[in-house]
């Protein structure tokens, strides 16, 4: 009996040692897929999908300059070249003219100002004293100043973002000292016309201007001219 019970024992050894040392099967293999058919993703359904990194974005560190024209109270600087024209010479020479104007501007294209204006007139005398006859032909002085107190106005015909240019007209009263001619009141009077062109600049309160105006002084009769460049403060 016990012989029979350990022959047993020993073929159930024998049996699992045998089963435990067989080869694992090999799996099949996959068949392939087909032209046209989709591929599997390898991605496990279900799983959230990883978000795409942006795209690197370009830092303009560079600001864009606004400019905005300022209207109204302004108050201009100029200096130039003053010149009369006629007399016995026929031109006189170039002095210095500088003045001041307080001015306002209604709007963007039309202006109205007051203006201070100071011009010497040289070596162009209205007539030689050996050109007359009489006790006051040195009443005649070669050389005077013209000082001019002016209304006036300004239109923008032609006006760009940053320019424009513009045409004046104005008059008023002047001053000529010493007397230009014998007899000569203390006060004359005068009109002008001119041409005015105006930069914009990107300083917010301030423009940059050059001009021309064309002088005529009643009744004494003096043709002038006077050429010049400004700067204008906006308040």
């Amino acid at each position: 009996m016990k012989r029979t019970l350990f022959t047993i024992v020993l073929t159930c050894l024998f049996a699992f040692s045998a089963w435990a040392q067989a080869p694992a099967p090999k799996p099949e293999p996959k068949p392939e897929p087909a032209p046209g058919d989709s591929q599997p993703s390898s991605k496990s359904e279900g799983a959230p999908e990883k978000p795409a990194p942006e795209e690197e974005q370009v830092v303009d560190d560079t600001e864009d300059v606004i400019f905005e024209r300022l209207v109204g109270l302004y108050l201009e600087g100029r200096g130039g070249v003053f010149f009369t024209l006629g007399g016995a010479r026929g031109y006189s020479n170039g002095q210095p003219f500088f003045g001041f104007e307080l001015g306002y501007d209604i709007n963007e294209r039309f202006s109205v100002q007051f203006g201070y204006a100071s011009g010497y007139q040289a070596a162009n005398p209205l007539m030689y004293p050996d050109q007359c006859s009489g006790d006051d032909c040195y009443d005649y002085h070669l050389d005077f100043g013209l000082t001019f107190f002016n209304l006036s106005a300004d239109y923008d015909f032609l006006y760009g973002r940053r320019w424009a240019l513009e045409v004046r007209a104005g008059g008023g009263a002047v001053i000529i000292d010493p007397s230009a001619e014998p007899g000569q009141g203390a006060v004359d009077f005068d009109v002008f016309g001119g041409v005015r062109f105006e930069y914009y600049t990107l300083l917010k309160h301030f423009t940059l201007a050059a001009e021309y105006d064309f002088f005529y002084v009643l009744p004494t009769g003096i043709p002038s001219m006077a050429v010049t460049a400004s700067i204008i403060y906006n308040f």
